[in-house]
C-alpha cells in the first residue's frame, strides 16, 4: 500500500507532509520532528487514522505538546514539573505495613541514590500523605537539568511524571537509568501490594492497563528520538 504521507528533510529535522503539503500542529506550527524514525512513525499514525486522535495517535500527540506547548515555554514547564518534587511517590513510604515499607526501600532507594548522585542533594523521605519539602538545592539542580533538555524529551517527561506521580522516576527514565515500563511498575508498588492483600478490582485493573499503554507509547517515543 502506497502511503499518502511523506517524510521530508527540512531545517535539520524532518517534516511530515500529505500531497506535498506539510502537516501543521493545532497552533499552526510546522510538524517537524528531530529524527527520521520518529517522523516516519508519526506519518504511519496519520496513514492509519487520517484525522488526529490523541488516544489513537500518541506519538503525534507528544510531538504536538512539544512544539505547541513546550517550545519557548521551558521555564514554565520546568516549574510545573518541579511541582511533583514535594509530593513524589518515591518520597512517601508506608507507615503501618512493614512488608510494603521494605519493598519500597529495596526497590525505590536505588533510584533516589542515583538522583542524589546526579543532582548533588539528598532526597528527603516521609511517611504518610502530606507533602515533603525537598531541599532548595535539589529544586535548583533539577530545574537546571530540565532547562537543558530539548522540547521533545520535556514533553515525554511531563507525561511520565504524571503517569508515575513521580519526578524521580520520570528523570531516571529520561536519563536511561530505567526502562519506561519498569518505572511504571515501580510507581505502582503500593497498588500492586494492596491487590495482593485484598484482591484485584476490575476497574482498577482496566485503568492500570490504560496507563501502561500510555507508558509504552512514551517508551517508543523516546526510542525513536534516539534513532538515527
Amino acid at each position: 500500500m502506497v502511503s499518502d504521507y511523506a517524510v521530508v528533510p527540512e531545517d535539520s529535522g524532518f517534516a511530515v507532509s500529505k500531497a506535498a503539503t506539510p502537516l501543521r500542529t493545532p497552533a499552526g506550527s510546522a510538524l517537524r520532528l528531530p529524527t527520521r524514525a520518529l517522523a516516519e512513525a508519526v506519518a504511519e499514525e496519520w496513514q492509519q487514522h487520517g484525522r488526529f486522535s490523541a488516544a489513537k495517535m500518541p506519538l503525534t500527540s507528544l510531538a504536538y505538546t512539544a512544539i505547541d506547548r513546550i517550545e519557548g515555554q521551558k521555564e514554565n514547564i520546568a516549574e510545573a514539573l518541579l511541582a511533583f518534587l514535594d509530593t513524589d511517590t518515591l518520597s512517601h513510604r508506608a507507615s503501618t505495613q512493614e512488608k510494603l515499607f521494605q519493598r519500597q526501600k529495596e526497590q525505590w532507594d536505588p533510584i533516589l541514590a542515583w538522583a542524589e548522585k546526579t543532582f548533588g542533594a539528598t532526597w528527603q523521605l516521609t511517611q504518610g500523605v502530606m507533602p515533603m519539602d525537598q531541599p532548595p538545592a535539589l529544586h535548583d539542580a533539577i530545574r537546571r537539568y530540565l532547562l537543558r533538555m530539548d522540547s521533545m524529551r520535556l514533553a515525554a517527561g511531563c507525561l511520565l511524571a504524571s503517569l508515575f506521580s513521580s519526578l524521580a522516576l520520570a528523570l531516571a527514565t529520561l536519563a536511561g537509568q530505567l526502562d519506561t515500563l519498569e518505572a511504571f511498575r515501580l510507581s505502582r508498588l503500593e497498588e500492586d501490594y494492596q491487590a495482593e492483600q485484598w484482591g484485584e478490582d476490575s476497574e482498577a485493573v482496566s485503568r492500570a492497563a490504560r496507563l501502561r499503554e500510555e507508558a509504552a507509547a512514551v517508551k517508543r517515543f523516546l526510542r525513536l528520538l534516539e534513532a538515527a
